[in-house]
């Protein structure tokens, strides 16, 4: 993830400085001892830009910046890191780290962070129908206040008799919905390039959704993505790690919903 450089106001000064230099240059005339008070001057001027980072005013603007940042989550070491998660990973998603070679917490990088996309859903005027079609394939909060929905929009499911039949969209999106405040959003949104194939929740409050991005070479990259429903934001982790073209892994979602047929 790269941060986006800010011209601090004290380069702005250093430049500034070969104006002084210039003096010096254009009055050769002047007396050797006014000259050598004007190098004492400049020399003690080019001390003082020399502050502590304490000191400088500048520098506390930008570590105030800095905290702001912080406090948002943007910058700090944790937030950074899938260390603290890698228990929950390896458990809780264990087919789907097992489905890439040498799977190593330690090769994901944060590559960005994003806000929920909170468009309104409309899963469908019956919800005891939804329930009976999707319910399987949902991911709910440890508190049942939540649930993770992977499928249902890029998914059309249809019962003909006692057979479950199945047609897939090319693009997905994820959605997110609170039963306690009865509202239902996508949260997210991923075209043929890229898809998310489980979710699990950590908390309340917070879930882990791992799948993959398809690279230039047509390889499926790991991808974890940690969503917080308090601020509702995203962070993205992504991996060099590549799923072996032989492995045709099957969400656990999908496998749940007991597909006969795919049209």
């Amino acid at each position: 993830m790269t941060d986006i450089p800010y011209l601090n106001p004290r380069l702005q000064l250093l430049a500034g400085r070969p104006f002084h230099f210039k003096l010096l240059y254009m009055r050769p005339h002047l007396p050797g001892y006014f000259i050598a008070f004007l190098v004492f001057v400049l020399s003690s001027c080019a001390g003082k830009d020399k502050k502590s980072p304490g000191t400088d005013p500048n520098a506390s603007a930008a570590d105030t910046t800095q905290m702001e940042k912080n406090s948002m989550g943007a910058n700090s070491a944790a937030d950074s890191t899938l260390a603290p998660f890698a228990s929950s990973i390896e458990k809780g998603l264990d087919k789907w780290v097992r489905s890439f070679n040498g799977f190593s917490i330690d090769s994901f990088h944060l590559a960005q962070k994003s806000s929920f996309t909170n468009t309104e859903y409309e899963g469908g005027d019956d919800l005891n129908r939804f329930y009976e079609l999707y319910k399987a394939s949902l991911s709910y909060s440890p508190d049942s206040s939540q649930f993770i929905d992977l499928h249902s929009a890029g998914l059309m499911l249809e019962k003909k008799g006692k057979k479950i039949i199945a047609s897939a969209d090319v693009d997905q999106a994820v959605t997110l919905s609170n039963l306690k405040t009865k509202t239902w959003k996508q949260i997210a949104f991923f075209g043929p390039s890229a898809w998310m194939e489980e979710a699990i929740w950590v908390s309340p409050t917070a879930f882990i959704q791992a799948g993959v991005l398809v690279n230039d070479n047509g390889d499926q990259t790991a991808l974890i993505m940690l969503g917080d429903t308090n601020n509702n934001s995203f962070r993205w982790f992504e991996s060099n790690l590549t799923r072996p073209q032989s492995v045709k892994y099957e969400a656990s979602g999908i496998t749940k919903l007991k597909i006969d047929e795919w049209e």
